[in-house]
């Protein structure tokens, strides 16, 4: 089993996630993939989704956890609602989960007056609609006192020349984070939005891209899985702040300008 995580100064000593179920969508991405190594170190069952079954299988062998599931899931298919809920079913419930999408797009770098109507459309349908999607089909399947992380970018608070359309819908999926958070706070399901800086993932690393102050993924992992379990100081804030590595997580908006 592949799934040592370093633990960072701020990290709290009695996170356990021992019995948990936790489904992780895109989480064999690269900051998923930090993700879910830092909650299978937290002894959590985790069910990490993506779309392609060969990545899947790829990520599997690479992590080799018997506590790892994995599921093919297209957050743009239909029946995506009873796909989360066949999967809860079928691992006796979550206990949490945590989406961790987005996508660059293939127009590359452009200023939003170039952008054409289905460059449009295909940004929003991925960094914005499929967000909505996930969050609809996973808060009814998710266990009394149970929590959900949305994992966004510092766009959320900062102009992006060349990437508008990224950067709106981040702001807009802290937002959507922020009104579920209150909708559900009858059922006892707890949100958060969890907005990031750079980030170094194992795909970068592997390229040869990484930089001493970057966030190691897995420190992301570290920080859902406390919030999860309910062991951080930063559980009562909706959103929170991860974007200087020797900071560590906060809830003070930080400067990224």
């Amino acid at each position: 089993m592949n799934t040592t995580v370093d633990r960072p100064s701020w990290a709290q000593p009695l996170t356990d996630l021992t019995g948990k179920t936790v489904l992780v969508i895109g989480g064999a991405g690269g900051v998923g993939e930090g993700v879910t190594r830092g909650l299978l170190a937290a002894g959590a069952h985790v069910i990490a989704t993506a779309r392609s079954e060969t990545k899947l299988d790829e990520f599997a062998a690479r992590l080799s956890s018997e506590r790892l599931s994995t599921l093919r899931l297209d957050l743009a298919e239909p029946g995506l609602d009873a796909a989360l809920a066949k999967a809860a079913a079928e691992h006796g419930g979550l206990d949490g989960a945590v989406v961790s999408v987005g996508d660059w797009g293939p127009q590359g770098r452009r200023d939003l007056v170039d952008l054409k109507d289905d460059e449009w459309a295909y940004l929003i349908e991925n960094n914005l609609t499929s967000v909505f999607r996930a969050l609809r089909g996973l808060v009814p399947v998710l266990a009394p006192g149970g929590a959900l992380v949305h994992v966004n970018g510092g766009s959320a608070e900062i102009a992006w020349p060349g990437h508008a359309v990224l950067a709106m819908s981040a702001a807009a999926g802290k937002s959507l984070t922020r009104s579920l958070a209150v909708e559900t706070r009858k059922s006892g399901v707890r949100v958060h939005d969890l907005i990031l800086g750079v980030i170094s993932t194992r795909p970068k690393r592997a390229a040869g891209m990484d930089h001493p102050a970057w966030i190691p993924a897995e420190e992301v992992g570290v920080h859902v899985a406390e919030l999860l379990a309910g062991s951080s100081p930063l559980t009562g804030s909706v959103v929170q702040y991860f974007t200087s590595r020797q900071q560590g997580p906060t809830t003070t908006v930080p400067d990224l300008g």
